[in-house]
């Protein structure tokens, strides 16, 4: 019985044992079934183009896009599409540096510098990378180079090189440009008219590449910045090239007195820094004593203009006065320009270099014949009895700044005769008042009054006075 089912569990044994094989067959062998099958083919086709779709719409994408299509475009020269292509780029990701820099390219290349720099600067200020910096400083740079080479340089050039240095301090290629810079601009721009930067009412020249104005200020601000940088950086080579600039290259040209005064300070504050040159100092030298000469003559000068010439018989006669008179006379070291006659005004001074130096002068009335009055000193030999003679000349402004009638007033205080009584002639010192008007045909009308002032004083016409000398 116990065998029996034994046997009879192992026969259900055997017969779990085969089901089981045989079901592994059966599902073995189980059909495809196609229709499942392609449904979850499409679904993998689906996700992978969801994928692709999410992919191609990421920014770094679309913008790696637009570069590429802006770089095709550039190949094939078509730069205004490149331009727009670039410009995509920009506006979804304002940070691809790749995106500024291939851009200015293709503005280079259609020679629009000024939207190459523009985008170059804007891509530095998105980014702060500074390559685009560099390549904004680079594109200014040449600029300035193009200018130089082409005879255009002016001060705007000068200016644009150091608006690299102010961002830029150590930048070397810059400092060496400027000191090159130096001698173009002055040649290529004011050669024409050494007056034009240095006049307070500024100049206007024409040329090839159209009209500009200039003036002092605009120079001054040039120095000042150079000066600011060169403190910031010690840089000797920018400090050599800053007194180089600091008098222009130029053998002549003419000054505002309104500007000579912040002039010298400039000069003085680069001799502060350190820096110093024959030409600078002797610059300063000028300036200094257009001051002083002017001082001399400022109270003369203001009697003057409400008409008091009576007030030329003291000044005549003065220490400051003869103390001028005598360095000229005695031909002793001044910076002012040693002539016979010496003209002092208030409008401008002519500054001369010769070799290295400089010297100045006043200008004249017929330099200058809108100015408010001339004072020519008299430095000529001239003596009477052993005396020696004491001159001055003047000539007021023009009446409605008209040239003609033209007067001048000339004041002589002599060792000379003069008539007391009714016929005595006694030698004395006294003055004597020239007056020649002259008028628009060339015509002169000249007046004396001997002993001008004194208590035989007399007056009589030039062609008087020679008629009794013929006869």
């Amino acid at each position: 019985m116990s065998n029996t089912v034994h046997t009879g569990y192992r026969k259900q044994d055997r017969s779990f044992s085969e089901n089981v094989r045989l079901k592994k067959k059966r599902k073995r062998r189980k059909p495809l079934n196609l229709k499942k099958t392609g449904v979850v083919a499409a679904a993998a086709v689906v996700a992978a183009v969801s994928a692709y779709a999410i992919y191609s719409h990421l920014p770094f994408v679309k913008v790696g896009r637009a570069i590429a299509a802006g770089d095709r475009y550039t190949e094939e020269s078509d730069y205004e599409a490149a331009i727009d292509s670039y410009s995509k780029a920009i506006r979804i990701d304002s940070n691809s540096v790749t995106a500024y820099s291939n851009m200015a390219g293709a503005y280079l290349s259609i020679d629009d510098s000024e939207s190459a720099k523009k985008i170059l600067y804007d891509g530095w200020r998105n980014t702060e990378n500074t390559d685009l910096l560099n390549s904004y400083h680079t594109v200014i740079l040449n600029e300035a180079v193009d200018e130089m080479n082409a005879g255009k340089s002016d001060m705007n050039t000068v200016m644009s090189i150091v608006s690299v240095l102010e961002e830029d301090n150590e930048n070397a290629d810059a400092v060496a440009l400027l000191d090159s810079a130096y001698e173009r601009v002055f040649n290529n721009s004011y050669s024409y008219s050494a007056d034009a930067l240095f006049r307070s009412d500024a100049s206007t020249y024409s040329s090839e590449g159209g009209s500009a104005t200039y003036s002092y200020n605009e120079y001054e601000a040039f120095l000042n910045k150079l000066l600011d940088i060169f403190s910031a950086t010690g840089n000797q080579k920018l400090g050599d090239t800053i007194v180089r600039f600091a008098t222009p290259n130029l053998s002549s040209f003419t000054m505002s007195l309104d500007d000579t005064q912040s002039y010298l300070k400039i000069l003085e504050k680069i001799e502060s820094a350190g820096l110093s040159g024959d030409n600078l100092s002797t610059m300063m030298d000028c300036l200094k004593n257009s001051e002083e000469v002017l001082g001399i003559f400022s109270g003369i000068f203001e009697q003057l203009d409400v008409g008091n010439v009576d007030e030329l018989r003291d000044f005549v006669v003065s220490d400051s006065y003869l103390g001028l008179r005598d360095v000229f006379l005695n031909d002793e070291e001044t910076p002012q320009e040693n002539t016979v006659y010496v003209p002092i005004s208030r409008e401008a001074i002519v500054l001369n270099n010769s070799e290295g130096k400089w010297t100045y002068r006043f200008l004249d009335f017929d330099e200058n014949p809108t100015t408010k009055g001339v004072i020519t000193l008299w430095a000529n030999y001239f003596e009477d009895d052993g005396v020696q003679r004491n001159s001055i000349s003047y000539e007021p402004a023009s009446l409605e700044d008209n040239y003609y009638p033209h007067t001048k007033y000339s004041v002589t205080y002599l060792y000379s005769y003069i008539t007391q009584g009714r016929s005595t002639r006694v030698a004395k010192m006294n003055y004597r008042l020239d007056t020649t008007i002259t008028t628009r045909d060339g015509e002169e009308i000249e007046t004396i009054v001997g002993d001008w002032g004194g208590p035989n004083e007399w007056t009589m016409d030039i062609d008087t006075i020679e008629s009794r000398i013929k006869a």
